[in-house]
């Protein structure tokens, strides 16, 4: 069997990608890298794409890791995988859906699934005007947030003024979130098929209200509810990948989803709580070529 892996070169590989390269070499005969601005794509009478001298349908399956870094070169290379019959975790589809938290959101909420009132905004006026309806403290985000960076936790007007004249500087659309009180807390899981491989919860630092890893915050060892798994496994189906972590807050409303990644780290998730996720991924993947 042979298993690619498409995302970024061995040059800027992390260790989520390297872990899964690590363990599907144990798995597998032939596993490597398909570094995503190195296929070529051909479109004539038929439709051709090409990693070096080797068909991508040559390929049993293709892991996909694609960032926000690779979405734009991402797409168009997966949406051929999808007109191939190319065997991996999510179509094309997902990288929009998932690259854009609003749509994110949007998806959810037309499966039923639980997430915090937003509002979308991409003018300064718009978002002043929905500062002076709601409470603080809000959350804001930058449309392409990710791993905590351009996540605001907003207490004042003032900062919040701040923050819209900062996004009118970049030209960035703004969502404004109803803040969900956790305690400093969230909660992931990650799916793959329709089981939850492994959750953790993430601990923000004391003073620090994120709970993001990559923003200082700790890894702790959760057991989800019933409840959580069920909402992850949906969540992980209304956005269409098979592979990918579900992001809760445990609020006194209850369970919001307020993130879907389809580009999941692993680092935080194998140390906090000792479970090999890259082998329990491949494990899954094996399934799906056998399927």
């Amino acid at each position: 069997m042979r298993i690619g892996i498409l995302g970024a070169g061995i040059d800027n590989i992390g260790y989520s990608t390297k872990r899964l390269l690590e363990e599907a070499k144990k798995e597998f005969k032939n596993a490597e890298l398909i570094p995503c601005y190195e296929v070529k794509l051909f479109v004539g009478k038929e439709l051709r794409a090409r990693y070096g001298k080797r068909d991508l349908t040559d390929y049993d399956y293709v892991i996909l890791r694609i960032d926000s870094k690779r979405a734009q070169t991402g797409y168009p290379v997966v949406r051929f995988m999808d007109d191939m019959n190319i065997k991996k975790q999510y179509p094309a589809e997902t990288i929009i859906i998932a690259h854009n938290k609003f749509i994110t959101l949007q998806e959810l909420v037309k499966h039923n699934i639980p997430v915090p009132d937003t509002y979308l905004v991409g003018s300064r006026n718009t978002a002043m005007e929905m500062v002076d309806k709601l409470k603080f403290p809000l959350v804001m985000k930058l449309l392409s947030s990710f791993g905590g960076q351009g996540v605001m936790i907003i207490d004042s007007k003032e900062a919040a003024k701040s923050v819209i004249a900062a996004m009118k500087v970049l030209k960035q659309e703004l969502l404004i979130e109803k803040f969900v009180r956790s305690e400093g807390e969230d909660i992931r899981g990650v799916v793959a098929g329709d089981e939850v491989i492994a959750s953790f919860k993430r601990i923000a630092k004391p003073g620090e209200l994120k709970s993001n890893i990559h923003a200082g915050g700790r890894g702790v060892v959760f057991k989800l509810t019933d409840e959580m798994e069920d909402i992850c496994i949906r969540a992980a189906q209304a956005i269409k990948a098979k592979i990918c972590a579900i992001d809760m807050l445990q609020g006194k409303d209850g369970i919001k989803v307020i993130e879907a990644n389809i580009n999941p780290g692993l680092q935080g998730i194998e140390k906090a709580t000792g479970i090999n996720v890259a082998k329990r991924i491949i494990e899954f993947v094996k399934s799906e070529v056998k399927a």
